[in-house]
């Protein structure tokens, strides 16, 4: 807080002039101011120079006052997009994230990456506040990039990701691909962890030694062509990926006596997607999209345990689908006021087994057999109007109505109908200062996956399920303040209230066990602080510090003691502190990351879970020998961070509070290197 202060005070003593020339930037690389003033900057690659960018990922790294959001992975299109843009386009994938997809774009074929503060006339801001915009040069790009990759751990394992990419792009005309894989593992990879089960009665305490091994294989396939087509261009796109994930745990009792217990988990998931969209000119002024989305996938996973006398099998196989038809129209009506329409339909569905068994013998935790379907229809419309050069004002809704059906157990049919406004007021009272002003009605989206009855067999607990489970509602309120200083400098403090209805938590259910239900209303209000400083006035050429901080307040009624706490998984405080710096002659640069330490709870019926993650240090070092070759080496968990888990385990219900037994777990994880070299071929 006391760095922002300063950060804040050094902000109020520059002029606003300062925030169109940045001292420590060419000329050219300054915003105008207005630019600024109509919400989008421009930096050109003039403005990285220092840097020296392989990527758009490293030019978007660096921009002052943003932090990249891969959006939400819930169902549908229009409300599931990240903060980030090609020209001027959402990529049509759900599939992939957007670091990936920036990955792939080379830093030579950018022609400039506009940041987009509050809303612009003809701008989809995907109901983000702050938008970032990479435009790719029309001249003839032709790039072809191998990237060998690998892990490097403390016992001599080596985790390679080797990843070939091609891509040619001439105008509206364009053609990629890569291919990709990997063999790791991950953090459930441990030596030396610790087990120790306390009993308030009296109960001799129980220690025991922990050792864990897993292993990650995945393989990416993906390719996309575009077009130029009657009135305008279309574009195809697809990928195929398998994912399997293979783990073992072992416990070593030693005291009171020995003793041993085993635990196992494997995933195999295949995934597919096919996207395809139509983008034409109208009019003069009026531009139509249609978007065509499908996903398909099949899990099986498994999960076992063993102990003297007891052998448990869990096992689950998900088969899922998700199809989108998209249309959108904009109209720009003028320089100051846009309009935009759109609707969406789309089918989801999840057709899933289980089966649970002890000893050989099936046990019932739930329906064997569930099938969840949606049809889902959106209407939406919005006008961005810029009321005069300071303010502008965005206004809109969604209508959403749906079906869900479910079979096998439970056979239940339910429609729901969810309108969704949306106001959001920018104004720019000088050409260094921002205030953003957000009032939306927001709509959770359901997990198929709360459907269906599961077992944690690693920790001994069972999820039931709940069909008459409905989406979290929420009324947010946010208030939000930047200040751009030093040409490439920013803070902003963010204020977000929101006033839940049928919050999502764990509850208990009458038919036995609990699930995520529905548990009551709830409120949440979270503080953040961001902040970009240069730090070329501060003595250090080259450098940039990067930081967020952000405090978070929840309030629900427990449906177990009937008592205010926070909601099941938050974590009242984040933070995370980025310093990098690039040397003198372009070919050096280094970086230090840390990540503050962070705690989260769940409340089930007879149990509280509490996670908690040590401070986390990582540090880089880049050398750029030549254009088209960069060379990275980054030391992560420098400070063998442990993750610990604190179980609270009642007998019956946490409202008798008797306490049955308290187990607590630590992880300690080890330094591990990642070694990354990028190579432009040809």
């Amino acid at each position: 807080m006391s760095l922002a202060s300063v950060i804040f005070a050094l902000g109020l003593a520059s002029p606003e002039s300062q925030a169109a020339t940045p001292q420590d930037a060419t000329p050219e690389a300054a915003a105008p101011a207005a630019e600024a003033q109509r919400g989008v900057i421009s930096y050109p690659p003039s403005f990285f120079a220092e840097q020296r960018p392989s990527t758009a990922l490293d030019m978007i790294a660096r921009l002052p006052g943003f932090r990249l959001d891969g959006g939400d992975s819930a169902r549908g299109f229009a409300g599931t997009a990240g903060n980030v843009l090609v020209n001027g386009e959402r990529p049509t994938t759900k599939s992939e994230n957007l670091e990936d997809i920036l990955k792939r774009i080379s830093a030579s074929a950018v022609e400039r990456v506009e940041l987009i503060r509050g809303g612009a006339p003809g701008i989809d801001m995907q109901g983000q506040t702050i938008l970032a915009n990479v435009v790719i040069k029309s001249t003839v790009q032709v790039e072809k990039v191998a990237n060998l990759q690998t892990y490097l751990y403390p016992d001599g394992l080596f985790g390679p990701l080797l990843e070939f990419q091609a891509s040619r792009r001439d105008g509206v005309n364009e053609i990629e691909g890569s291919v990709k894989g990997t063999i790791d593992r991950t953090d459930q990879t441990f030596d030396g962890g610790s087990r120790v089960t306390s009993f308030p009665d009296g109960r001799p305490t129980i220690k025991e030694a922990l050792k864990g091994y897993d292993q990650i294989q995945n393989y990416v396939a993906r390719g996309a062509v575009q077009r130029a087509a009657p009135g305008g261009k279309i574009r195809v796109n697809g990928k195929i990926e398998y994912f399997s994930f293979d783990r073992d745990v072992t416990y070593t009792q030693y005291e009171p006596g020995p003793g041993r217990q085993d635990s196992g988990e494997t995933d195999e998931n295949w995934t597919g997607e096919f996207g395809a969209r139509y983008d034409r000119k109208i009019g003069p002024r009026t531009d139509l999209q249609l978007v065509f989305l499908q996903n398909l996938g099949d899990e099986t996973y498994g999960s076992t345990f063993s102990a003297a006398g007891r052998a448990e099998v869990y096992r689950e196989r998900d088969k899922t689908g998700e199809s989108i038809l998209r249309g959108e129209l904009k109209q720009r009506r003028s320089q100051t006021l846009s309009l935009e329409g759109s609707l969406e339909g789309a089918y989801n569905f999840l057709d899933g087994n289980i089966g649970y068994t002890v000893n050989g013998a099936p046990v019932d935790i739930g329906p064997p057999h569930v099938k969840v379907e949606e049809l889902r229809g959106e209407a939406a419309g919005k006008a961005v109007w810029r009321a005069n050069p300071k303010l502008t004002v965005e206004a809109g809704a969604r209508m959403e109505v749906s079906r869900i059906t479910q079979s096998g157990g439970v056979d239940l049919e339910r429609s729901f109908f969810y309108p969704k406004p949306r106001v959001l007021v920018t104004w720019n009272p000088t050409g260094a200062d921002q205030l953003r002003v957000r009032v939306e009605r927001e709509v959770g989206q359901l997990d198929f996956g709360d459907f269906i009855a599961s077992a944690d067999l690693t920790a001994g607990s069972q999820d039931s399920a709940d069909a008459n489970l409905e989406p979290q509602r929420s009324w947010v309120g946010e208030v939000a303040w930047e200040r751009r200083f030093w040409g490439a400098g920013s803070i902003s403090a963010t204020l977000t209230h929101s006033e839940i209805s049928d919050v999502v938590d764990y509850k208990p259910l009458p038919t036995g066990g609990d699930a995520p239900s529905n548990i009551g209303d709830g409120r949440s209000d979270q503080f953040v602080i961001a902040m970009t400083v240069p730090t070329q006035k501060l003595g250090i050429s080259g450098g940039q510090i990067k930081g967020r901080l952000s405090w978070f307040d929840s309030e629900v009624t427990d449906p177990v003691t009937l008592e205010k706490r926070r909601i099941t998984g938050a974590t009242p405080f984040v933070c995370d502190l980025r310093f990098t710096r690039d040397m003198p002659g372009g070919k050096w640069s280094w970086g230090v990351v840390t990540f503050c330490p962070t705690e989260n709870s769940r409340f089930r019926f007879n149990e509280v879970r509490t996670n908690r993650q040590e401070q986390y240090f990582e540090g880089f070092v880049e050398w750029k020998p030549s254009s088209d070759l960069t060379v990275r080496t980054t030391l992560s968990n420098w400070s063998s961070r442990n993750v610990t888990r604190e179980r609270t385990i009642y007998k019956g219900s946490r409202a008798d509070n008797v306490v049955d037994k308290i187990e607590y777990r630590s992880l300690p994880f080890e330094p591990y290197l990642f070694i990354q070299v990028r190579k432009r071929l040809g």
